[in-house]
């Protein structure tokens, strides 16, 4: 999160040098949504779920630890730590995508529609993780633009976690879709950060792109996954695990 020239942006915006305190915030979440299902009950998960843990984890201390290295000017550390990403990054998309083969092999008859729908949500998440942290590394010699795309990486763990934390605090018999309130706060954080920064010079666009991103995979999570085309892959996904 540094330019070319080693400059150190002057203010510290919600996006860079200023970060900590929003992405500490999703740290808890992370923590808080992913208990039940496994922070507590670390003993029953297999391997492939503890590196993926441990993948994601060490890729949200990343997003930490870089902006306080350029508001404290270790540049030459901050370039260091960040060349971590090209193994960490690729590592959580491979996991992921591994997990979800996994998950959809496993799954009983009754249960195919439901994995079917959580094999698209983690694909659709990979595939966002995928684009933002592609184009932070593009921009990497852009702080501007670098920071902001690896910002909206973090925001893609919003849902997964927030949609976990509200299945595990509905009350007994209240139905709810758990990704409408996780979006609904991704949303809100976008809408915030894009208020922040209204007046920046430059870079403004990209939390605006990023929002049209998570618009368009919001809108297909409600129509891709009940296709023949995505049912027919799911089997075919799951099959690959036998």
């Amino acid at each position: 999160m540094v330019s070319a020239t080693g400059a150190v942006p002057r203010r510290a915006g919600p996006w860079g040098i200023g970060s900590a305190a929003w992405i500490l915030a999703l740290a808890a979440l992370v923590l808080a949504g992913f208990w039940k299902t496994y922070f507590s009950r670390l003993s029953l998960a297999d391997l492939v779920t503890h590196l993926h843990a441990g993948l994601m984890l060490a890729w949200m201390a990343m997003l930490l630890v870089q902006p306080w290295l350029v508001r404290t000017r270790r540049m030459s550390l901050h370039r260091q730590v960040g060349q971590f990403s090209y193994g960490v990054m690729p590592g959580v998309l491979v996991t992921a995508l591994w997990l979800s083969q996994l998950r959809m092999a496993a799954a009983p008859p009754e249960m195919f529609g439901l994995q079917a729908m959580l094999l698209y949500l983690g694909t659709a998440a990979s595939a966002m993780l995928a684009l933002f942290w592609g184009l932070a590394i593009r921009h990497r010699r852009d702080s501007a633009l670098h920071a902001r795309y690896m910002v909206a990486t973090a925001l893609v763990m919003i849902d997964p976690a927030m949609a976990r934390l509200v299945l595990a605090l509905l009350p007994e018999g209240v139905r709810i879709n758990p990704s409408w309130v996780g979006y609904a706060l991704t949303f809100a954080v976008l809408g915030l950060l894009m208020w922040c920064e209204r007046g920046a010079p430059r870079g403004r666009g990209v939390f605006r792109f990023v929002t049209l991103v998570f618009v368009a995979n919001f809108v297909l999570m409600h129509v891709v996954p009940g296709t023949q085309p995505w049912q027919a892959f799911a089997r075919w996904w799951g099959g690959l695990a036998g």
